[in-house]
């Protein structure tokens, strides 16, 4: 009978060592990568349900002392939380813009600020300090000129775009709707008087009141429809990387247009660019007539 050399038995043996203690090597580092991500896991889940377990006024009260003391970012991630959790005010959303402003990003600082605006329009702090934080980026943009002719700052409504503006954007479409509902009470006060006076002057009066309360009952509704259609469009972003600057076409390698602007420019959607998944890759945007151009959808996020 032939028999095999030892040294292959040995050989063969040594291999089948080498492997399974290559397989060992590798199910232990399954399983330390498996041990952190359950830890990793676990302590989110851990802050989540911290979260959750604290009341509304605990977590606004620890926003306010995070805010006084100075930690900003600790601050933004609590009302943030509030905002998850709660749902979004205009009380809250604007102490969030203050957060990120006093830690220096002034591109959540306006968008924050923006989107309280939208839910309190007449509101005259909210107002005031999204004034000051626009003439701020602005400045900041007129600077990137360097000397240079050129226009950065949005281009100024005229007198119907002054009117549109205060009738959509100044004004809730809450407000218009209460005033239309004012308008109908007052249509039917108008009508009663001219079914059931029996003065000829008092039917009159009745009479054209009515047809004046019909004309601003649906005035105020169309108002009200402006005004909702505006707080639900998504046409108008605010630029929250830190610069970027417009591009001839869609595409990183494009020609520059203008200057670089800085976070916190606000800019209306004009059009978009697919990607090749067919999801929105590209904006077109305007910040004037002189400033038309391509974004990244990453470098900015809708009010």
């Amino acid at each position: 009978m032939k028999s095999y050399p030892e040294t292959d038995d040995k050989n063969g043996k040594a291999n089948r060592l080498f492997q399974n203690d290559a397989i060992l090597r590798l199910l232990i580092l399954i399983v330390c990568a498996l041990i952190g991500c359950i830890s990793l896991l676990a302590q989110n889940t851990s802050d989540a349900t911290a979260n959750r377990g604290q009341s509304i006024e605990s977590m606004i009260a620890d926003a306010d002392s995070a805010y006084k003391s100075g930690d900003y970012e600790k601050c933004q991630k609590l009302y943030e939380a509030v905002i998850e959790r709660n749902g979004a005010t205009a009380s809250l959303l604007y102490n969030l813009a203050n957060a990120f402003y006093k830690g220096g990003n002034e591109g959540y600082a306006r968008l924050y600020l923006e989107r309280a605006k939208r839910l309190d329009p007449s509101n005259k702090r909210i107002n005031s300090n999204l004034e000051y934080l626009a003439t701020r980026i602005n400045d900041s943009n007129k600077a990137e000129l360097k000397g240079k002719k050129g226009d950065v700052v949005p281009d100024e409504p005229g007198f119907f775009g002054n009117m549109r503006r205060h009738i959509a954007v100044d004004t809730s479409s809450n407000a218009w709707a209460e005033m239309a509902a004012m308008a109908f009470i007052l249509l039917i006060l108008s009508l009663t008087l001219y079914f059931f006076a029996t003065s000829v002057k008092f039917k009159k009066i009745g009479f054209f009141s009515a047809i004046i309360f019909v004309i601003f009952s649906v005035i105020f509704v169309i108002f009200s429809e402006m005004a909702a259609t505006e707080f639900q469009s998504k046409d108008e972003v605010i630029l929250t990387s830190f610069k970027a600057t417009l591009k001839a076409t869609p595409s990183e390698s494009a020609k520059d247009v203008g200057v670089s602007l800085h976070r916190g420019t606000k800019l209306t959607i004009i059009d978009t660019e697919m990607d090749i998944n067919g999801e929105i890759g590209w904006y077109r945007l305007k910040l004037n007539n002189s400033n038309i151009g391509w974004l990244p959808v990453e470098d900015v996020t809708a009010i």
